[in-house]
């Protein structure tokens, strides 16, 4: 990233909304291969730990200092503390007004800042919408996981029974005739679903509870059900997220226009396009501070 290589040896660099560290490992590599050191910090709301879970060169995000539970609007920096501050998908999901303050405070006179926003109309946020008919197709009208837990609730009652019983087997054949409706309206609309993966983990899912199901407890499947359903919510309000943290052009604008009115200068905006020039993936906004 070339706004990497503006920056001189011992330049203190800030990342806001860090996540798993790719930004500063960005900013790293580029120090590496200019024979500089910069001290480069990332900040995350979120309990993060890049360093434990992201694959990387050895030692590569030992040097980076990560900040979890870590707030944009309540920074624990000094005053004029960085030469550089950036957040790639980060600022919009902030209280504006807060984070940019906090910005100004901790920079240095002369930094350079850059940020990636989410786009209403980019990619990635068309995706998540995608996405989110996704998941209210499978949690909602066909309710999937609902009929995969009667299924298994239906076969553990007439497999364990003491002596045959004609109505459990048949609430068991109607059970399965009604997850297996289901599930073929998955495979139906698979070709063209924005969330192949999130199909294809709930069909497995459920496939391998049923294979296991004779050598566990009826509540160690359901715990397993459940526990898709909480990864699958737990997606739906990133994606929800994402969304609502989106921005407009008129959005982009009175960012921009805080931007100037906390004291920052050079304040620039546009578009950030994919390689090829077809893709929105996001607006960019730069600035200084004099």
């Amino acid at each position: 990233m070339a706004f990497f290589e503006l920056f001189p040896d011992g330049a203190r660099l800030l990342d806001i909304g860090t996540g798993n560290g790719a930004v500063p490992l960005i900013a790293r590599e580029i120090a590496a291969q200019a024979g500089r050191r910069f001290e480069i910090h990332g900040v995350d709301r979120a309990d993060i730990d890049p360093a434990r879970f992201v694959h990387a060169t050895s030692g590569a995000l030992a040097d980076i200092h990560f900040h979890g539970r870590t707030s944009a609007e309540s920074l624990p920096f000094r005053d004029r503390h960085f030469d550089g501050l950036t957040g790639q998908y980060a600022l919009e999901y902030t209280d504006p007004a807060s984070s940019v303050r906090e910005l100004a405070r901790v920079a240095r006179h002369g930094a350079r800042l850059r940020f990636v926003l989410h786009a209403e109309d980019a990619t990635p946020v068309a995706g998540a919408a995608r996405n989110l008919a996704d998941i209210a197709f499978l949690t909602g009208e066909l309710r999937i996981l609902d009929k995969a837990r009667a299924l298994m609730r239906a076969a553990f009652a007439f497999e364990r029974a003491n002596t045959f019983d004609p109505r459990l087997e048949d609430a068991v054949r109607k059970a399965r005739e009604d997850y297996l409706a289901a599930a073929h309206a998955v495979d139906a609309c698979h070709p063209g679903a924005g969330s192949k993966t999130l199909f294809s983990e709930i069909l497995g899912g459920v496939r391998a509870a049923w294979d296991q199901r004779r050598k566990f407890t009826l509540d160690y499947i359901l715990t397993g059900l459940d526990r898709i359903e909480e990864e699958i919510r737990a997606h739906q309000a990133r994606l929800e997220d994402m969304r609502r943290a989106a921005l407009s052009r008129e959005g982009l604008a009175a960012l921009a226009t805080l931007f100037r009115e906390t004291g920052f200068n050079g304040v620039r905006t546009g578009e950030l396009r994919a390689p090829e020039g077809t893709r929105l993936l996001g607006w960019e906004l730069q600035a200084a501070l004099p």
